[in-house]
């Protein structure tokens, strides 16, 4: 046999002609031991909170798609710790004894913003009403971080938080019914390379400040301030008259407010550490002030009550306290000086009383007082619980974070009294069933269903993909501390191997392997799956082929993949050029799926490059390419026009022709489109791909798949996203249809996130989404005739 040509070091793809040498054929009979009739890549599903019940939508031919709720189809076993689903709190705000408390639901079929009302000083909390400004349930994967409450027959509440490509902004008139302001509107003030760190009501509106990075990786940090005075409406004021006196970075993190001066810190790179601005006309005009003491390093925080601005500053084993009556005279107030102090965490404030949140050697404590000038103790925490915010409410103290004692997947929520005793206090359950299906494989007349339930990792089989029994597992192989979910498989020649990831810290690979999809044996166990260090290693995807099975993920900022010959012994990837898998924090990659062929092995994904555009750090579309899954070599693929960055979460092979598509960042940050490549040479040469939607929708891709006549991509469109696919016969011209009916088109998100074939027959699986709860969903339809649309699924 030939020897196998060497791999050639990375490469900057820049036209069809340019991309990676044919490897020689293997023996005949080797390539014939195995072939996959079709593997949904891995995936992640963003819709998020299910209902429990399973929705089945089916279509024939050119018929409407009719959908039918179908109950337990995806069984889920007994319910975990987690549940499925971890439930983050990230902020309160109070104005008198009403308080909001915000964060989301962070489940195994993706994020679900959350907020709660207390009309009780945080002894009862109820879920608010979360709508669009059309009246619709709001998108997936969107954070609230910062919140801030004017007061009554003001402004009402104000929240902050993050999405991909942005800034999100939520109002409310009374804290119990939230409406997500669109992008279009808040991206007039918030960029896509802006930081929020905090907001506040500043006597005639709301201020909020943060940074913003021309590079985007923050190493040119620059303060920005944004004023609003109701909340929707935002302005801008990047830098205005805030500079760092000796050079360097600043980013603003504190804004605080009393009687007509509004007052911002700022963090410098350089000394000083602290600076500080005053303004009296509603932030027109700043002017520079100092607070009492030095810094030996970044160390102040600042709040204000009614009448009395605070200034905190750590100073070794305790904290100085400096109080202003206008921000420009200040007076040295009070030590916070309790037992094993360590640092500040947190200062608030509400028109009644600051609070501070103090880590010491024995956990968090709470401290609050009226004047500055007298600090009382009002409670500690769990031990080992993260704070992530605290507020003063009425007579009371609600802490926020996460809750250590659940092995980090539970949401802290704590009220102390003004003793400092516990409150008893809960917020309403989830409403979800914690259950998706991520990837599906087909070999040997069996159907293999992964994903995740109850918060272990999950299987189910079915004879025809209809009806589907979830796996017992026996051997304990799919539990273990923390969430455990598979989001990838592979039927091969040694048996099916299916991947995803396990909990703890560092995180670490989730690797099973089955001689016939039913009893099912943890491999990670191997040292080439034990993570060096810190870093977390990941596993993303995972396919089969004549030499092997290979496993595609992360390593801490860099790629990682696996290779095994027999599922019995793993070795871990190696690059062919120096910077082909090894990332740093400005050059991260990562791996999303992977599929194979005569070809060898094609991983995609992407990587950031902080050369591209001038200096802007952004993400690229990437493949990698391996003869044999061991040695990989990287390929850039060129930015579609009018697309500011883009990677690759899925691929997928026929023959010597691959598919690889994802989503792109378009315009300022707001928009999105589906986007994606073809080569017809084993991935030798690359061309973009064109699949359409209707001028002005914005697209994304969920996942792609071969069929036996060719090829099928599923996607969004709009946003909340209803289904879309495209098919292709060749790989190369495209034809879009959008399935109707639920669990396809409506209210809320809809989305497919793998595929498979039986008998004959296209079978997706997927989710829909609502304000109300979600819930996975199948989709079937035949496949035609080759003869018929060209041969397309």
């Amino acid at each position: 046999m030939p020897a196998m040509p060497s791999l050639p070091p990375t490469t900057e793809l820049t036209d069809p002609d340019v991309g990676y040498p044919a490897t020689d054929p293997m023996a005949p009979d080797r390539r014939k031991r195995f072939r996959s009739l079709l593997i949904g890549g891995a995936s992640v599903a963003f819709a998020v909170l299910v209902a429990g019940g399973v929705l089945v939508a089916s279509r024939q031919g050119d018929e409407p798609a009719a959908a039918k709720l179908a109950g337990n189809l995806f069984a889920a076993g007994p319910a975990g710790s987690a549940d499925g689903r971890q439930l983050e709190l990230n902020g309160v705000a109070a104005a008198g004894a009403t308080v909001v408390v915000a964060g989301g639901e962070d489940a195994d079929s993706g994020y679900r913003t959350e907020f709660f009302l207390s009309k009780d000083a945080g002894r009862t909390f109820a879920r608010a009403q979360v709508r669009t400004a059309k009246g619709e349930p709001p998108v997936a994967g969107e954070v609230p971080r910062h919140l801030a409450a004017g007061p009554a027959g003001s402004g009402g509440w104000v929240a902050l938080g993050d999405r991909v490509g942005g800034t999100v902004v939520w109002t409310s008139p009374d804290g119990a019914a939230w409406t997500r302001q669109p992008d279009a509107t808040a991206s007039l003030a918030f960029g896509p390379r802006d930081r929020v760190a905090d907001v506040e009501w500043t006597g005639d509106g709301f201020t909020a400040v943060g940074q913003t990075s021309d590079k985007g990786d923050f190493t040119d940090a620059a303060p920005v301030v944004w004023l609003s005075r109701d909340g929707r409406s935002w302005e801008r004021r990047a830098g205005w008259r805030l500079h760092p006196p000796t050079g360097g970075t600043l980013a603003l993190t504190h804004v605080a407010s009393v009687k007509d001066a509004i007052v911002v810190r700022g963090e410098s790179s350089t000394k000083p550490y602290d600076i500080t601005w005053r303004s009296t006309d509603a932030g027109e005009t700043w002017q520079a002030f100092a607070v009492p003491g030095t810094s030996r390093k970044p160390e102040l925080a600042f709040a204000a009550t009614a009448t009395t601005m605070l200034a905190v500053r750590q100073d070794g084993s305790h904290a100085t306290t400096y109080v202003s009556p206008d921000g420009v005279r200040w007076t040295t107030a009070a030590k916070i000086d309790v037992p094993g102090f360590r640092r500040l965490l947190r200062l608030t404030a509400t028109a009644q009383a600051a609070v501070a949140a103090v880590e010491t050697d024995s956990g968090v404590r709470l401290v609050r007082t009226t004047d500055g000038r007298s600090w009382q103790p009002a409670g500690t925490t769990a031990e080992g619980a993260e704070v992530r915010d605290a507020m003063a409410a009425a007579d009371n103290t609600v802490v926020v974070g996460a809750d250590a004692a659940h092995g980090g997947t539970g949401a802290l929520l704590a009220v102390r009294d003004k003793a400092g005793k516990d409150v008893p206090t809960g917020i309403p359950g989830t409403t979800g069933s914690g259950k998706v299906v991520d990837a599906l494989g087909t070999a040997d007349g069996r159907v293999v269903a992964v994903g995740g339930a109850s918060g272990e990792a999950a299987v189910w089989t079915s004879p025809d993909g209809a009806t589907w029994q979830h796996v017992q597992d026996k051997d304990k192989a799919l539990a273990g501390q923390g969430r455990q979910r598979l989001t990838g498989i592979a039927p091969g020649f040694a048996g099916w191997l299916a991947v995803g990831t396990s909990g703890g810290t560092p995180g670490r690979p989730l690797v099973v392997t089955s001689a016939d999809g039913e009893s099912w044996r943890r491999a990670d166990g191997a040292p080439a799956f034990q993570a060096a260090g810190t870093n977390p290693l990941t596993a993303r995807g995972t396919a089969a082929g004549p030499d092997g099975y290979v496993i595609v993920g992360e390593d801490g900022f860099g790629a990682a993949t696996w290779w095994s010959p027999d599922l019995k012994t793993w070795e871990r990837g190696i690059p062919a050029g120096e910077d082909n898998l090894i990332g740093t924090q400005a050059t991260r990659r990562w791996m999303n799926s992977v599929t194979s062929g005569m070809f060898g092995f094609v991983a995609a994904g992407g990587v950031t490059d902080p050369n591209a555009y001038g200096g802007v750090f952004v993400r690229r579309p990437t493949v990698w390419l391996s003869p044999d899954g061991r040695k990989w070599s990287l390929v850039r693929l060129p930015i579609p026009a009018g697309v500011n960055e883009g990677w690759l979460p899925h691929i997928a092979s026929h023959d010597d022709v691959l598919v690889t598509a994802g989503t792109a960042v378009t315009g300022n940050g707001t928009g999105t489109a589906a986007f994606g490549y073809a080569s017809l040479d084993g991935g030798r040469s690359w061309q973009p791909i064109t699949l359409p939607v209707v001028a002005g929708e914005q697209s994304s891709v969920t996942a792609v798949a071969a069929t036996p006549r060719g090829f099928v991509v599923a996607g969004t469109v709009g946003r909340p996203g209803d289904v879309v696919i495209w098919t292709s016969a060749d790989g190369r011209s495209w034809k879009p249809e959008q399935p109707r009916g639920t669990g396809m088109s409506g209210p809320g998100d809809q989305r497919l996130s793998a595929f498979t074939t039986v008998d004959g027959e296209l079978v997706g699986v997927g989710s829909t989404a609502t304000g109300h709860g979600d819930e996975p969903t199948v989709w079937r339809r035949p496949l035609p005739a080759p003869s018929e649309e060209g041969g397309a699924p």
